[in-house]
């Protein structure tokens, strides 16, 4: 029985030491985007404290609507990272981002988000539809975005477009590749909030 065991024990013991050796996989990093990013950073362009907006909903492809970060190779091959990954939900990030930046560059507080219904008169909705957001690190960031804003009276578009916005990435680090998608959907914002002004003044002739 003891020459049985002795192998059993020692097999234990370097088992132990190898994991001791290897040591615990490293916590993954977590990211955030940041609003007042790319072009929302700019000057605001008008300030209407009366007005009121809705931003959302907004649909993502399913690739992207996951806890871990994904980029591209050259080769287009989608590469998921989990040791990278969103400190919440990047559907809910990208809704922050440009609630608050319409909210700055448009000079209102009365800016809600979906799935929130406003408790204020709104007059518009922004709907969005990101089609792609492709990140290849040390290189730039493409985002493509089909976007709509409706009459919350009547439901109707009064506006709708698709934007495509190519921001480059600063440096090969995953830090600088979130940075370059703030500044993507930043200067997104600032499109979306150059429609809504002018559609304001227009109304208000």
């Amino acid at each position: 029985m003891t020459t049985l065991r002795a192998p059993r024990a020692l097999a234990c013991l370097a088992a132990v030491w190898l994991a001791g050796c290897i040591g615990a996989a490293a916590p993954p990093h977590y990211y955030t985007l940041r609003s007042s990013s790319g072009e929302a950073a700019g000057e605001p362009l008008a300030a209407h404290p009366e007005l009121g907006l809705a931003v959302g909903p907004l649909d993502l492809p399913r690739y992207l609507d996951r806890p871990e970060l994904v980029t591209q190779d050259n080769s287009n091959r989608l590469i998921v990272l989990d040791a990278h990954r969103w400190g919440g939900s990047l559907r809910t990030d990208i809704l922050r981002v440009v609630a608050d930046d319409l909210g700055r560059l448009l000079g209102t507080a009365r800016v809600v988000m979906y799935p929130s219904e406003p408790r204020f008169d709104a007059r518009y909705r922004v709907l969005l539809d990101v089609r792609d957001l492709q990140a290849t690190p040390g290189q730039k960031v493409v985002l493509l975005v089909r976007w709509t804003v409706a009459s919350m009276e009547d439901g109707r578009a009064v506006a709708v477009e698709e934007s495509r916005i190519e921001q480059p990435i600063e440096s090969g680090d995953y830090d600088a590749l979130v940075a370059a998608d703030s500044a993507a959907f930043g200067t997104l914002s600032r499109k979306i909030a150059d429609r809504i002004a002018a559609l304001t003044a227009t109304a208000q002739r």
